[in-house]
């Protein structure tokens, strides 16, 4: 026997379902076109209050290189009040979200909460947290949202948790789709900057070559006629002189020579570490003439990579030196070394990413994509070679560099190489 409803709860259900799906396509439209991660946890927030009424939000994003989910949104939350400590991606929290695919309702589950570690359990108690919502996208937890309040009588129904979760997936492939945007556009630019840098060299070679064979021919008339004069002859220095530019030219020609030279690449196994800290010995004096700070974070011992150990030595030293001429009176120069992975497994197996960072001038932003351009500078006497050829070298190890930096406050530049 069929059981029928009364008419009333029919149409109480029936009205609360066409309010949850109009309040799920009214959030897929506020997202749609949304492909800022700033923007798109603004939004996601702002919905969310809205809805739900929460006095703090608080969005936890995974970092996969860290295996970490770091507090990338907050909200409600006064300056101070909270570190935005991380939590661990293998923690007994997202384990709990990821295996039970559903909302944690912490004043409602007290023996999940005694469940969970000393720390969690003081992060949600200091944020007043009464609800974590796993971001889940295919069957992997890539993110925490966290809602809160001060108010003893805010809570939520049933129906609105099941709600809250069906927004939860909904703004789970928001941020999947706003990485894989950054991720694509990363990589075309990647590709057109590599592009780009083949056809400069092409270029430039055909010119050194041109250049170089007169060259030759005036440096050894010039060397002719300095024996002419004695060491006394004021001219003899002029002559010196103009030697000197020679040679300078000659060295600007080797630098573009060296973006297309074919040199046999016979890789063997390098400690990069070994040669990122033969490199920081290099520069250390006039890191200590400049009184520049000097810190070294080396998460791991032993990374090897297959290269070339001169060529990767030569990277190592042009980043260096770069961050040392940002900041001629004093500064910090910062190295670390650490395992990394791509968040979505483009970059197949264990990699190795170096970074080197400065407290300097910085970049401006409108200057960013132009820095591996061959002749471009922001030195007055720089040539515009050296991360040309820095790029080359860490393309031939099949590796990525990549820089951010901000006018002002300093630059981080990334090499990444894949491990043994």
């Amino acid at each position: 026997m069929r059981l029928k409803l009364p008419l009333a709860h029919s149409s109480a259900g029936f009205r609360r379902r066409a309010a949850s799906r109009q309040a799920v396509q009214d959030f897929n439209r506020s997202l749609l076109l949304i492909v800022d991660p700033e923007a798109l946890q603004a939004s996601i927030a702002a919905r969310l209050s809205e809805l739900f009424g929460p006095d703090r939000i608080v969005i936890f994003q995974l970092e996969p290189e860290r295996g970490t989910f770091s507090a990338t949104f907050s909200s409600g939350i006064a300056a101070g009040e909270w570190t935005g400590s991380p939590l661990r991606q293998r923690g007994r929290l997202a384990r709990w979200l990821l295996v039970n695919e559903t909302c944690l309702v912490v004043p409602s589950t007290p023996g999940v909460y005694e469940y969970l570690s000393s720390e969690e359990q003081a992060m949600l108690t200091h944020l007043g947290v009464r609800i974590c919502v796993p971001l889940i996208t295919l069957n992997r937890l890539t993110g925490i949202i966290m809602l809160g309040s001060s108010r003893p009588d805010w809570d939520l129904t049933a129906q609105e948790i099941e709600l809250l979760q069906l927004l939860a997936g909904q703004a789970g492939l928001a941020f999947e789709n706003s990485y894989l945007y950054h991720e694509q556009r990363d990589r075309l630019r990647r590709i057109y900057r590599a592009e780009r840098l083949a056809a400069a060299g092409q270029l430039a070679a055909g010119v050194a070559h041109e250049i170089r064979n007169p060259l030759t021919a005036i440096r050894s008339t010039v060397q002719y006629v300095l024996q002419d004069y004695a060491d006394s002859d004021p001219k003899k220095v002029l002559i010196q002189e103009l030697l000197t530019e020679v040679d300078r030219i000659d060295r600007t020609v080797n630098g573009l020579l060296s973006l297309t030279r074919v040199k046999e690449f016979v890789p063997e196994p390098v400690d990069v570490l070994d040669v990122l800290e033969q490199s920081l010995v290099l520069v250390s004096t006039q890191a200590q003439r400049q009184k520049v700070r000097v810190e070294r974070r080396y998460v791991s011992q032993g990374m090897r990579v297959m290269g070339d150990a001169g060529e990767l030595k030569q990277v190592f030293l042009n980043l260096l030196l770069n961050a040392l001429q940002a900041m001629p009176k004093e500064g910090l120069l910062r190295s670390s070394a650490e395992e990394w992975r791509s968040g979505m497994g483009t970059a197949a197996g264990r990699w190795v990413q170096i970074r080197i960072s400065d407290s300097g001038v910085g970049i401006p932003a409108d200057q960013l994509d132009k820095i591996f351009d061959p002749f471009f500078t922001t030195k007055r006497e720089g040539t515009g070679l050296g991360l040309s050829v820095c790029h080359g070298i860490i393309h031939r190890h099949e590796g990525e560099i990549d820089v951010q930096s901000e006018a002002g406050k300093g630059t981080t530049v990334s090499v990444r190489l894949p491990l043994i």
